[in-house]
């Protein structure tokens, strides 16, 4: 079987890469990502590689951690936004190194992870990966792994697994527009959140993201089931406290509750002392 070396983002999506690669190459993972930012992230996609490499015995090559070979290859482009000219650039920046080290250590093919998430230009990384055969004589494997169910079965992977999920892309800019955009919705669920409270003229202090809501009996006799159903969606807490009676009436026997698209997983009580 012949050799192939794989470039992993993360851990989260090398597992579907890898299990669709596996069928038809010997694979060895290669964690190159001097893009991602601050250097704690950096460690806890790596520890999780590592994870993920000990419990599939798959062979892992740990690159250095060079943040300023991403700073050079985006440099004069830093203002441009996610899945921009400035990502193809860290894609290929990535990519050239990783055909290099395959070159240099013999393999026969290079891959990346990176197509598994639905936030990646699938032909940015095309073009970045034939650069770098180009470049370096090493044939560039590439496959859409996101396709056919490949990032759902990658999220549950990561979840039967306990790996870590990274929430923006990795740089500093990414970083700080995360920010922005998560700074953005907080602002907007709050004011639709007033509106339904003030047409329906219902006097009550709500927060968006808390990690855990509380619904009682009393909280239900003022706003009534119909309005929590869409204020929960735009509150999104992290999990559902509620009194085992109301538990039993709307969602008996789950472990989540479903608001439209938005799921909460539930912590029943059986009595609530207010």
């Amino acid at each position: 079987m012949k050799k192939l070396l794989l470039h992993v983002c993360c851990a989260p999506d090398a597992t579907t890469a890898y299990l669709r690669l596996k069928e038809k190459f010997d694979v060895d993972f290669y964690f190159y990502n001097p893009n991602v930012h601050p250097r704690e992230e950096y460690e806890k996609r790596l520890d999780a590689t590592r994870k993920l490499a000990k419990v599939w015995n798959v062979k892992l090559i740990e690159g250095l951690y060079e943040p300023e070979k991403y700073f050079q290859a985006v440099k004069g482009h830093e203002h441009l936004g996610e899945m921009s000219y400035r990502c193809f650039l860290c894609i290929r920046q990535r990519l050239f190194k990783v055909a290099e080290v395959a070159q240099e250590l013999g393999y026969e093919y290079f891959s990346t992870s990176l197509p598994t998430s639905p936030k990646k230009d699938f032909e940015m990384v095309v073009k970045a990966g034939k650069e770098a055969q180009e470049r370096f004589g090493v044939k560039f494997y590439i496959e859409d792994f996101k396709k056919s169910g490949g990032y759902p079965l990658s999220v549950k992977l990561s979840k039967e697994l306990n790996l870590y999920r990274q929430n923006y892309c990795g740089c500093i800019f990414s970083f700080r527009e995360a920010i922005e955009q998560r700074e953005k919705s907080k602002k907007e669920r709050m004011e639709k959140i007033q509106r339904i409270l003030k047409e329906n003229d219902i006097s009550i202090e709500l927060d968006v993201d808390p990690e855990e809501f509380l619904i009682t009996h009393n909280l239900l006799n003022n706003i009534g089931f119909d309005i929590l159903q869409k204020l929960i969606p735009l509150i999104r807490p992290r999990t559902l406290v509620v009194e085992r009676s109301i538990y039993e009436k709307y969602w008996p026997e789950r472990k989540n509750a479903r608001f439209g698209k938005f799921k909460v997983k539930i912590k029943v009580l059986e009595q609530i002392s207010l």
